[in-house]
């Protein structure tokens, strides 16, 4: 009897978990990146995504994801860059 309720014990958290995160970010605003792409290396599969944030739209974000890392990278647009966003 023990055994079944620690099991249900352990589902009902993990479960709690994930719907707390969900709920966390419900009501967050969702972006598509403006341009995503793959990046052919050897024995990584690197995914790029470049987005204009919300709150600057004179800048650009790049996001890089391996399956071991993350990385960010942000900066000023150039002026032919601006030109072509309006």
């Amino acid at each position: 009897m023990k055994k079944y309720l620690f099991i249900i014990l352990i589902i009902t958290t993990y479960a709690n978990a994930l719907t707390w995160s969900q709920l966390k970010s419900w009501g967050n605003k969702d972006i598509k990146p403006d341009v995503k792409y793959n990046i052919e290396t050897e024995g990584y599969n690197v995914r790029v995504y470049e987005f204009t944030p919300i709150s600057d739209p004179g800048s650009t974000c790049i996001m890089t994801f391996t399956n071991e890392k993350m990385g960010m990278f942000y900066f000023n647009k150039s002026k032919d860059a601006i030109k072509k966003d309006k």
